[in-house]
């Protein structure tokens, strides 16, 4: 791998801050956690791994950062109970180490807690299976409407809008609300690049404050008549007035966030519930989550798995033979290219990790996308192979469990309602991968839409 720097994009000038600066300064001399961090990144994140994996099984970073590559490591990183998803506070007197500051990671944190997270989890996969023939009309309906175009690009004129068509029958949207909601989808599901303006992050409060007044209606109506959809088989049965209290509890929770630093991590939960329960306001944060990050995740994940299974012909046709393979794709993508790669811990405690000692207040990157081309774990790591057969991989649970559970199974109606749409997957134009290596996917990912193309 060549030592130079991969195109980095300065930082705007003004307000920029000096952490801000430092980042790109390590960025473009070669650091490598920076250069993958970077906002503006463009380059080969795989090859940098293999840089790092070569120097070690951990690697000390210039920004402070500690990264570990390997599939056993970041498996005992994960499962290690002294490092966790944020940062240890209050640091004990004494200490001076500053508040790491890390681009773009601070943002991926799921806003549903990791209870709400485990219970809505496994509820995905029943109520969407209801909807099916209406979630696969509307994707073969995509298709169709750029049939005459000759392309389709699997970004912005399928992907996306089949998400938010999926999460809207996920969460049982009623027509009446169907264009509100796609609204609020477009403001909180579409990536942010960079610092977000006063203007967009006044925008994403707004929708968040709007979503959450739609699922306290939802929640509502469904009380009175419940149905099919998450919101129904998430609401649990209140009495008194803990239903009002909920409502109270959850506008307050919105309506003071800051919206240019982001949402509260976790939710508290309510004295007397049980753990198979759900309070109003752990309802809307896992509609949250699904909003914000499930809607991007999604479209990563299809696009990256388009474009792995259009880059080998053969891979492709075999799915066309055998869609039910769609599972195993999505099973193939999440290892081969996950569009979330990392995972952030800090240390508690003083902690040995890939055996050396980290000391309180570190910050580790848990590499996932190397790991799971680990090749001491996986054969032919660098191959995309339908037929691996290696079971799931290896995931930072709690973070975006939510969100990458409702992503695949997204993905996977989209690859086959795409193989019945498209015998000969091509390429018709040049793809765009999205900057940045904190989210891997494209902006830009056109095929041709003739299915004798």
């Amino acid at each position: 791998m060549s030592d130079r720097p991969a195109p980095i994009t300065r930082p705007r000038t003004g307000r920029t801050r000096p952490h801000r600066l430092r980042w790109w300064f390590l960025a473009r001399t070669g650091d490598p956690v920076a250069k993958l961090l970077a906002p503006g990144f463009r380059g080969d994140p795989y090859a940098l791994y293999e840089h790092m994996r070569a120097h070690g099984p951990l690697h000390h970073s210039r920004t402070g950062l500690r990264a570990v590559m390997s599939y056993d490591d970041c498996g005992e990183a994960l499962q290690n109970p002294h490092l966790k998803a944020t940062e240890p506070s209050p640091r004990p007197l004494g200490e001076r180490a500053p508040t790491l500051w890390v681009p773009g990671l601070g943002g991926t944190r799921a806003t549903a807690s990791d209870h709400a997270q485990a219970v809505a989890s496994p509820l995905l996969r029943p109520v969407l299976h209801s909807s099916l023939p209406r979630i696969e009309a509307v994707a073969h309906g995509l298709l169709r409407q750029r049939a005459g175009a000759g392309f389709v690009d699997v970004v912005d004129h399928f992907a996306f809008p089949l998400a938010v068509a999926c999460l809207g029958e996920l969460l049982g949207v009623p027509a009446a609300h169907s264009a509100r909601f796609t609204e609020m989808c477009h403001t909180l599901g579409r990536p942010l690049h960079g610092t977000p303006s006063g203007a967009e992050a006044e925008a994403r409060h707004d929708a968040k404050e709007n979503l959450a007044a739609l699922v306290i209606r939802l929640e509502h109506e469904r009380g009175r008549s419940p149905g099919d959809d998450l919101i129904s088989r998430l609401s649990a049965p209140r009495h008194g007035n803990q239903a009002g209290d909920d409502v109270t509890r959850l506008l307050q929770r919105v309506r003071r966030r800051d919206p240019r630093k982001g949402s509260n991590p976790g939710v508290p939960r309510t004295p007397g519930t049980t753990a198979g329960q759900l309070t109003l306001e752990e309802v809307a944060a896992v509609c949250e989550t699904l909003t914000v990050f499930g809607l991007d995740t999604a479209v990563c994940l299809i696009g990256n798995a388009i474009a792995a299974l259009g880059a080998r012909p053969e891979q492709w046709q075999l799915l066309r033979s055998a869609p039910q393979l769609a599972g195993e794709a999505m099973e193939e993508t999440l290892r081969f290219d996950p569009p979330r790669p990392f995972a952030l811990r800090f240390a508690g405690e003083h902690v040995r990790v890939a055996g050396r000692t980290l000391p309180r207040g570190s910050g580790l990157l848990v590499v996932l996308a190397a790991a799971r081309r680990d090749p001491a774990r996986f054969h032919a790591p660098d191959q995309f192979d339908l037929t691996r057969g290696s079971g799931p991989h290896l995931a930072a649970d709690g973070d975006m469990t939510l969100a990458t559970s409702w992503a695949r199974l997204t993905a996977e109606t989209a690859l086959r309602v795409l193989a019945d749409g498209l015998p000969r997957l091509r390429l018709a134009g040049q793809a765009v991968r999205r900057p940045g290596g904190v989210v891997r996917g494209f902006t830009r990912l056109p095929v041709h839409a003739s299915p004798t193309a």
